[in-house]
């Protein structure tokens, strides 16, 4: 990208951070109170200030991904292989050229071959479809609970071999959040023992996949980890997750240090931050599934993919994948949360059904527009 562009790109930050960075939320800490109301305008003015800045811009073709969702470690066990495999193909059917899957220590640690045979018959079934595979490992406690980063990395470093050996994946995210990780696992983790880890699980998935892209990154408050990331030449490629418009100004650095040396850059992850009314005990995993597949938000789902498509495309990144994937079948009145048990069911039955909601027929036409051929 030429410099120009960059600055231009760089100053939009400050016009649109200030609704950018905490606008999803109506909290006491900053003294504000957002209404709904509120937020939908701030958000939709934000996501304005970006398109106008990115419009003029250069702009280069991406690969398109999606994460199926049902896939993911929490989900898996409870889903339907027919289920599955439709969403699968509904992901496939947008052009999508990678579908992203988020395993964790379940069910390999322990075994539980119901589950494992679920992934071999998925994964497969995708392989067939001819789009790329990836995966994000990642940690969470709904199976296994680890007292301490050592055994989380015994154990996710021989999860890891296993996943390369099997499925041969086209790329592999061998860290992915680093503080969201550490903070399940109750742990203080430096940057540099995540660099070591990092090292060592490429390396691990290289053994066993020799062609496979390993990569890592995170948030635009984790750059440290990024950093010491960029340093591994076992990494082929950085990752961005990108959850709310204030930390573009982080994130423009981190794609032009990553350039600097070489590698390419793609949003691992990415959804509209939530609105929310900040409660005692909640945590931010909590907050970003609140309001997921609500009909008030489909919309802005829809504006927000169009304006992180045009970030990307203009700042030269390799892709962009959605994270929250169930809103491409339906969308539920009220202020349905991601893992509502009414709201899942919706899904399973739209999926069943093969509906599609708009926010999956503007991905398409996205990909369309935008995607490599």
């Amino acid at each position: 990208m030429r410099n120009t562009a960059r600055r231009q790109v760089v100053g939009l930050v400050s016009a649109v951070a200030l609704a950018g960075v905490l606008l999803a939320s109506a909290t006491a800490e900053t003294g504000t109170t957002f209404t709904q109301v509120q937020y939908l305008d701030a958000m939709n003015k934000a996501l304005d200030g970006v398109r106008a800045k990115t419009r003029a811009q250069p702009k280069a073709h991406l690969e398109f991904s999606a994460n199926l969702f049902f896939a993911h470690e929490a989900m898996i066990e409870h889903i339907s292989l027919p289920i599955l495999i439709k969403y699968a193909d509904a992901l496939t059917d947008t052009g999508v050229h990678r579908i992203d899957i988020n395993p964790g220590l379940f069910p390999w640690r322990g075994k539980h071959q119901p589950t494992i045979d679920k992934y071999d018959a998925l994964i497969k079934h995708i392989r067939k479809s001819g789009v790329k595979l990836v995966f994000n490992p990642q940690y969470s406690a709904i199976h296994h609970k680890v007292k301490s980063f050592e055994e989380w990395e015994q154990a996710a470093l021989e999860v890891y071999a296993e996943l390369a050996r099997r499925y041969q994946p086209d790329i592999f995210i061998v860290v992915h959040e680093p503080t969201t990780m550490a903070a399940r696992m109750g742990a203080k983790v430096s940057p540099k023992a995540w660099q070591e880890f990092a090292q060592r699980a490429a390396q691990i998935v290289k053994a066993q996949s020799p062609r496979t892209r390993c990569g890592a990154g995170g948030l635009s408050w984790e750059k440290k980890y990024f950093n010491a990331f960029l340093k591994l030449d076992e990494l082929d490629v950085m990752t961005l997750d990108i959850y709310n418009l204030g930390g573009l100004k982080t994130y423009n650095k981190m794609i032009q240090q990553a350039h600097k040396r070489g590698k390419p850059v793609y949003v691992e992850e990415t959804w509209r931050p939530p609105y929310y009314v900040k409660q005692p005990g909640m945590t931010l995993e909590a907050i970003s599934m609140i309001g997921i597949g609500s009909t008030k938000y489909a919309d802005l789902d829809i504006k927000w993919l169009e304006t992180i498509t045009a970030y990307a495309s203009t700042w030269n990144l390799e892709a962009i994948t959605p994270f929250w994937t169930q809103t491409f079948f339906k969308y539920s009145d009220g202020d349905t949360d991601a893992l509502d048990p009414e709201y899942m069911r919706q899904i399973v039955d739209a999926i069943d059904r093969g509906k599609r909601s708009e926010t999956f027929h503007a991905y398409k036409k996205l990909i369309t527009q935008w995607g490599k051929p």
